[in-house]
C-alpha cells in the first residue's frame, strides 16, 4: 500500500517538475509584456491623495440621501451598465466552455474502458 503511494506521489511530482519550467517561461514573457505595455501607455500607480479622493468620492455615492436623488434616467445608465457587464460574463462562460449551450460531458456510453 506504501509504495502504490509513493509512486503515485512520485508520478504527480514528476509532472509537475515537468510544468515547472513551461510555467515560468510564460510568467516571465507575460511580466515583460505587462512591463512594456506599462512603459508604453505611460502607467504609474495613483498616489496616496488619488486613493483618498477615490473612497470619498464612493462613500459619498453610497450614502442613502444621494441615492433617494437618483433620476430615472441615472438608474436607467445603471441598469444598461449592468447588463452589459453582465453580457460579457456570458460571452465569456460561452467562450470557455467552447459550447454556446451547457457543457460538452460525454456519457458513459461514449466511454471506453
Amino acid at each position: 500500500m506504501a509504495s502504490k503511494f509513493v509512486g503515485c506521489a512520485q508520478t504527480y511530482l514528476n509532472k509537475i517538475i515537468a510544468l515547472q519550467k513551461p510555467i515560468v517561461y510564460n510568467t516571465k514573457v507575460a511580466m515583460e509584456v505587462a512591463k512594456q505595455v506599462y512603459t508604453k501607455e505611460g502607467m504609474a500607480f495613483p498616489t496616496g491623495a488619488q486613493f483618498s479622493e477615490a473612497q470619498q468620492s464612493l462613500q459619498n455615492s453610497l450614502k442613502i440621501k444621494n441615492l433617494k436623488n437618483l433620476s430615472f434616467a441615472d438608474v436607467a445608465k445603471g441598469g444598461v451598465v449592468l447588463a452589459e457587464i453582465y453580457t460579457f460574463f456570458l460571452i465569456g462562460e460561452i467562450v470557455g466552455r467552447r459550447s454556446l449551450v451547457g457543457y460538452n460531458v460525454k456519457s458513459e456510453e461514449h466511454h471506453e474502458h
